[in-house]
């Protein structure tokens, strides 16, 4: 999804939408895909919790969901308005959803408690190293659309995305039900269905947390771009926004690892404030970097103390899980991701009225909303009540 997010909307809105309205069509999709997963997946993941069939649980949604997203693929090809592109892309939104959400309640399911913070881990890792190869390839494939040659390149790449997507999904689910046989839930169909007991009861005040701490770190991708060009006062600001996100991409995947091993031995709280104090003290610092090599240095810290700071989180949020209502959990979890991402993109308007009243107000408030979101984010985990890692986790009703 990254890669139709990143490359190929905004490809398709500038073949549908007037120039000085391209930014609020690509905005109102991006931002109307959010409301779609984050309603889908609470939901789907309630159905998957009590589903019982012979391919278990999750299985069913996941090649389902993946298989109808597909042939969204082929509708995003053939729209030549923009409401046709806006309906075809909802349409994989909650197709897409139907497998997601099923999806991320697989680690609470397979994975030894003691093992969760390592899972967590390699899953974020995984997620982001295969995204930024998808958009690389796929920015790569359709940038060559503009030659003149008899190949058509934005269905080669849409190709691709449908056949990474099928692969995904078909070696998931071979390796969920290996994973289940194995633990003696090939029967699992044949059991009666029972109602696991309630959500965690301080599950409220995680969805609070991790709403704030996704919506800092959805700040830097979104108006990373503008920061650069108009307060630390680059001349190339694209590419060091590239230089950027490769420095924050390559620190984020080695303290990923690290940091998922280390809540797995001490806890996750800690490893969340730890994460958390860095996050905010390098975003304040960004507003005081004014050259490309003291922005990259800074950057390097926001990845490192973010790759910490969501490795921990990530694992955070399977630990909480109740047994019997996994996706739904998850899914829950998934709708306050999406909330953050949403609160980030639309925090422009805020900081355009704030530059206006005065140089770079906007983006000193910006950032320094940022430290205080992570910060806040991390306070808010200190009262949670949950288990050790190495312990078993009690689940409430």
């Amino acid at each position: 999804m990254m890669a139709l997010d990143m490359i190929i909307l905004p490809v398709l809105v500038l073949a549908v939408a007037s120039e000085e309205l391209k930014n609020t069509y690509l905005g109102l999709l991006g931002f109307s895909g959010l409301v779609v997963a984050g309603l889908v997946q609470p939901l789907i993941g309630r159905y998957s919790d009590r589903t019982r069939s012979p391919l278990g649980r999750r299985v069913p949604y996941i090649l389902g969901g993946c298989t109808v997203a597909c042939t969204g693929l082929i509708g995003i090809g053939l729209a030549s308005r923009y409401v046709a592109l806006f309906g075809v892309y909802l349409f994989i939104q909650v197709t897409a959803n139907f497998a997601y959400g099923p999806y991320q309640a697989v680690i609470r399911d397979l994975v030894p408690v003691h093992r969760i913070g390592i899972a967590a881990s390699l899953r974020i890792l995984t997620d982001a190293v295969g995204g930024l190869v998808l958009v690389s390839l796929s920015g790569a494939l359709i940038g060559r659309s503009s030659r003149a040659d008899s190949i058509n390149w934005l269905w080669v790449t849409l190709g691709l995305l449908g056949a990474c997507f099928m692969l995904a999904a078909v070696i998931s689910s071979l390796t969920i039900r290996a994973r289940e046989t194995a633990r003696g839930a090939a029967a699992w169909h044949t059991m009666p269905q029972r109602h696991g007991p309630g959500l965690h009861p301080q599950l409220s005040r995680f969805l609070l947390s991790r709403f704030l701490i996704i919506a800092a770190v959805a700040v830097f991708e979104t108006y990373g771009l503008f920061f650069l060009r108009d307060v630390v006062g680059l001349e190339n600001a694209a590419q060091a926004l590239g230089n950027m996100v490769l420095a924050i991409g390559g620190v984020l995947a080695l303290s990923i690892y690290p940091a998922g091993w280390l809540s797995d031995r001490i806890g996750r709280k800690p490893v969340v404030l730890a994460g958390a104090v860095g996050a905010a003290l390098s975003s304040i610092a960004l507003l005081s970097a004014d050259s490309a090599a003291e922005v990259l240095v800074i950057a390097s810290l926001i990845g490192m103390s973010v790759g910490v700071l969501l490795s921990a989180n990530w694992a955070l949020a399977n630990d909480l899980g109740t047994k019997g209502r996994e996706a739904q959990h998850m899914g829950f979890v998934g709708l306050a991701t999406a909330g953050g991402i949403g609160l980030a993109k639309v925090l422009g308007p805020a900081v355009d009225l704030l530059n206006r009243a005065g140089p770079g107000w906007g983006y000193t408030a910006l950032l320094a909303g940022c430290g205080l979101f992570f910060l806040a984010g991390a306070i808010l985990l200190l009262p949670l009540k949950t288990a050790r890692p190495t312990e078993p986790i009690e689940n409430k009703p």
